[in-house]
């Protein structure tokens, strides 16, 4: 693969994190088939989806940690930290391969999902993915679906929305994935 451009962020949870996803305004439409999400998506400025053959890559070529933070419309906080995360190949689905341990103050919503195969509405024939229209690791759909759709109207734990349902079951305003070699 040839060299891409990534987000870095050291304002979040220190120094050395590359963004591979990040929600903020509803401005990109993450309802996308599975070569968008294979390739990724959006503005790295704003919203975007690093693509999952660039998240592969990457976190198999070492170790890295997954951070996640979080912002509800009511400007709550939390964050959930795994210390050991990366994700299969396309001939795996980009299953997600290990998690490690969790940390943080979000409870734990992503666990369930580990071992899932991503799905996007137009492949693998997953009901969740259609109908919360977005690609994810889905599992029984989910206790986290971070590439849900953005609305602040969404407050039970069946709507579509951007979701961390450990912490609670409200649409989330801001969210940011990152990752780092540890």
């Amino acid at each position: 693969m040839e060299a891409f451009s990534v987000p870095c962020d050291s304002s979040l949870a220190g120094s050395g994190w590359t963004v591979i996803q990040r929600r903020k305004d509803g401005s990109e439409n993450f309802n996308r088939n599975w070569t968008d999400y294979r390739q990724g998506f959006g503005d790295l400025r704003g919203e975007f989806f690093i693509g999952l053959e660039k998240l592969h890559l990457i976190t198999k070529s070492q170790n890295h940690e997954l951070y996640i933070y979080m912002r509800d419309f009511e400007n709550q906080v939390r964050y959930a930290r795994y210390n050991k995360f990366f994700i299969g190949d396309e001939k795996d689905l980009y299953e997600i391969k290990s998690l490690g341990t969790y940390s943080g103050d979000a409870q734990d919503s992503m666990d369930p999902h580990k071992n899932m195969k991503f799905s996007t509405p137009d492949r693998n024939s997953n009901t969740c993915a259609k109908g919360y229209k977005s690609g994810w690791w889905f599992h029984s759909c989910y206790t986290s679906n971070l590439n849900g759709i953005y609305d602040k109207n969404a407050t039970k734990i069946n709507d579509p929305g951007i979701k961390w349902n450990n912490w609670h079951t409200k649409s989330l305003k801001f969210v940011q994935m990152m990752i780092k070699p540890n």
